[in-house]
């Protein structure tokens, strides 16, 4: 599986970022809305309906940056159109066929924008408009100091292993359950050393609650204590930050995680979009692994269990007589096949890692994975998302079938 990871990676950088998970402004496969939005590169799903944006963190241009990308379900994207004056004037927007957009403006202190965008498909169907409202002013305040201040002595409490210290930044009311967050870093201490977390801050917002959304870019080198390796990732990852009386503390962060790599699910609040290769993550023994899924499902004989990737269900069916493991993509009823493109990923992936990724049924159907398959791993793109399975193992022949399998979205 590592090495499929690594080769995918590098097929993926080249392809550009996958999506993000489907927010609150339009969560419908069916409908016409947005995947994800960001202003000035910080994710807008947790910041509520007011943004303020601080002028010292705006680049040399002044300027605020509107990203995002639209979807329409089965349909093309026919337009995208912003307003920046709550419906008064609209702008249209250049987006790419796969409905990314970019808008730029240069704001003005002590002026409110009330942002909203307009998605409409090609059929004419159009997004709920309201539900995109953002309330947006630019601030001369000065905050970028005090969360560098926070950030250098959060990663310098972790770096030197200091659990009381560095969970002295960590609030009371941290989203993840501050307790799980302490063991988890502890896990981190356990498994790691010469811990080195290097970062550059990219954007700082205030948002709901007078909260403080910070983004980064990082570089971070770990040994490995288990296995006497060193081993490095680098990417874009997101903190938010309470603030009382002018001191910060830790409310979330997403992933990837810079802290309690050990607990990701349990501690990070989401994960940041754009990142190209694999962030590291902490298995159960204290090696570095993968961040794959592992899945579990039980399933009386004679019935299929069935797994779907977007949502992560797992479902069992009667009459499937227990052969398969049928996977689904959540967008479409029916199983896919593979495109010419998608055979030519699969072949390459398979010459490149030895023969250790093969075909489910010979490209006849892109989600059957026989028993088998145990000890492989299997890629295949359900548009326009790569996933890999890894076989943990196969089902046996008794009245409580049991199978198990790790799966990575890419």
């Amino acid at each position: 599986m590592k090495k499929i990871i690594l080769i995918l990676t590098a097929v993926l950088a080249l392809a550009g970022a996958a999506d993000a998970k489907w927010w609150i402004f339009g969560k419908s496969k069916d409908e016409v809305g947005l995947k994800y939005l960001y202003i000035n590169r910080l994710s807008a799903d947790e910041t509520g309906p007011k943004f303020k944006i601080f002028r010292e963190t705006l680049g040399s241009d002044g300027l605020v940056k509107i990203t995002g990308r639209a979807s329409t379900g089965k349909s093309a994207v026919g337009s995208v159109r912003i307003s920046l004056d709550n419906k008064g004037t609209w702008s249209d927007v250049k987006f790419a066929d796969n409905g990314t957009f970019e808008y730029a403006f240069k704001p003005e202190t002590g002026r409110t924008y009330a942002m909203l965008l307009e998605i409409t498909d090609t059929a004419g169907k159009t997004n709920k408009v309201e539900e995109t409202r953002k309330e947006l002013t630019l601030s001369e305040e000065s905050v970028q100091a005090k969360v560098k201040e926070t950030l250098d002595a959060m990663f310098d409490a972790y770096s030197k292993e200091n659990l009381a210290r560095f969970m002295g930044y960590v609030g009371e009311n941290f989203a993840g359950d501050k307790a799980i967050l302490e063991r988890a870093v502890k896990r981190d201490f356990d498994a790691l050393s010469n811990i080195s977390l290097r970062y550059t801050l990219n954007n700082v917002a205030s948002g709901a609650q007078g909260r403080i959304f910070v983004s980064v870019t990082y570089n971070r080198m770990v040994f490995v204590n288990k296995t006497g390796a060193s081993t490095q990732d680098t990417g874009s990852t997101e903190f938010v930050f309470d603030s009382n009386e002018g001191k910060l503390s830790l409310y979330s962060m997403k992933q990837p995680l810079m802290f309690g790599l050990s607990d990701a699910e349990n501690v990070a609040t989401g994960v940041v979009q754009g990142n190209t290769s694999a962030a590291l993550v902490l298995d159960d023994s204290g090696n570095i692994g993968d961040g794959g899924t592992l899945v579990t499902i039980n399933c009386a004989a004679g019935t299929w269990p069935k797994y779907t990737f977007a949502s992560g269900a797992k479902t069992c069916s009667a009459g499937g007589g227990g052969a398969d493991i049928w996977f689904y993509d959540e967008t479409i009823p029916y199983l896919m096949g593979f495109s010419a493109n998608e055979r030519t990923f699969m072949d390459t992936l398979a010459a490149l890692s030895g023969g250790e990724v093969k075909d489910p049924a010979g490209y006849a159907a892109v989600g059957v994975v026989s028993d088998s398959g145990a000890g492989y791993s299997y890629c295949f793109q359900l548009t326009p998302d790569f996933y890999c399975v890894e076989m943990v193992s196969a089902k046996p022949t008794s009245t409580s079938e049991n199978v198990s399998f790790k799966v990575k979205k890419y």
